[in-house]
């Protein structure tokens, strides 16, 4: 009568001791006393599982959870009704459509470098100077209320450069002169010019420049010429000085704006402010043409992008420009054209190195004051948008 009852208690000891021997081998937490309190439903979790994707089934609102760690007894999976909290569609996903939500472990997170690739000064291109190497190719250019400065360095050729000024006793003409061959200003020379931009609007700006423009030159001549009222006698030395000051200030419209290029075009006003003097030392004397004109200076100018230079964000394009020069009986054109590099700063700002070729020709034939100018010449310049 008792030997039944005693065979149940120890059967029932024996499949407790197993239950709890079980429990504590599956269980991979800290085992700390002082941890934090663990939820029930991680008890049979084991934290180094990866994650089953969540899946949206059809028509349905049950999500699979974590699956049990391999090393718990037995393989277990938990279903969960979501109920109204799952209802919403956090990706955007069409309503019983079947879509596997992207994991964590995958790392295409906003602002993961493994998933944008690397940039900054550790990347393989080096550094963007704030510009990334993935941007699209476009022209930099400068915006509204943005200045540009730049300094330009043209080393010009004088060619068939020619003078007159006054007449001889008795109304013969005076002499042309040559202001190389004749007068012995130097072949090549170094100008500069300086220029700024303001851009008022999106489509228009003003831009003002100067340039000086000076020679002085000593040289031999082997026939006496007529200048301004003077004759100069042969095989004496002469000493010639050219001084001619440019100031333009112009307004842009820029009437073809994308995203590849910009073309525009100009009208402005040219302010003259020439001397020419010619002297011989050791004659004591001296004679000096001074005048000032004002010229129209009107043309059109066309930027257009090329290519992307190396993976810094530099970027190079081509910048055209030509202008007519036209009134007190002046008529002339200036053509330039250059290659240019540009390297964005950051905010909108940008620096830029361009090197080209300019062609300038400005001509006026009264009968007793002639002057005829023709340069051209390799010019480089540096710049500044900000």
């Amino acid at each position: 009568m008792i030997k039944k009852p005693l065979n149940v208690l120890v059967c029932l000891a024996i499949l407790l001791t197993l239950t709890s021997a079980s429990a504590l081998w599956g269980y991979n937490g800290t085992g700390l006393p002082s941890g934090t309190a663990i939820q029930g439903d991680s008890l049979s979790v084991d934290p180094a599982a990866k994650t089953v994707p969540q899946v949206r089934p059809y028509g349905g609102t049950t999500v699979s959870s974590p699956a049990v760690s391999g090393t718990s007894s037995g393989s277990r999976h938990r279903t969960k009704s979501t109920g109204s909290r799952y209802s919403s569609n956090p990706q955007g996903y069409g309503t019983g459509t079947s879509r596997q939500y992207a994991s964590l472990d995958q790392g295409y997170a906003p602002g993961n470098p493994a998933s944008q690739g690397m940039s900054g000064p550790f990347a393989p291109c080096g550094i963007s100077y704030g510009s990334s190497p993935c941007a699209p190719l476009v022209l930099p250019r400068v915006g509204p209320k943005q200045f540009q400065l730049d300094a330009k360095l043209w080393y010009a050729t004088l060619n068939a450069s020619t003078v007159l000024w006054g007449t001889i006793p008795g109304g013969f003409v005076a002499t042309e002169l040559n202001l190389h061959d004749d007068l012995g200003l130097s072949k090549q020379q170094y100008i500069p010019e300086f220029e700024g931009r303001f851009q008022l609007r999106c489509n228009w700006g003003v831009r003002m420049s100067y340039m000086p423009i000076q020679y002085k030159d000593t040289t031999r001549t082997t026939l006496p010429f007529y200048f301004g009222n003077l004759i100069y006698a042969a095989f004496v030395p002469i000493e010639t000085e050219w001084n001619r000051n440019i100031w333009r200030a112009e307004l842009i419209y820029d009437w073809f704006q994308a995203p590849h290029a910009v073309a525009s075009i100009f009208c402005g006003y040219s302010l003259y402010d020439d001397k020419l003097t010619v002297r011989q030392p050791l004659l004591f004397q001296s004679r000096t043409r001074s005048q000032g004109f004002g010229l129209v200076r009107s043309g059109a100018m066309l930027d257009r992008v090329i290519s992307k230079v190396g993976c810094g964000g530099a970027v190079a394009s081509v910048h055209c420009e030509g202008a007519l020069h036209y009134l007190e009986g002046y008529v002339g054109y200036d053509v330039y054209g250059t290659g240019r590099v540009s390297v964005p700063m950051g905010c909108g700002r940008f620096g830029y190195l361009e090197a080209g070729w300019r062609f300038m020709v400005l001509e006026r034939s009264y009968p007793t004051n002639v002057d005829r100018t023709n340069m051209d010449g390799v010019i480089g310049a540096v710049g500044l948008v900000f």
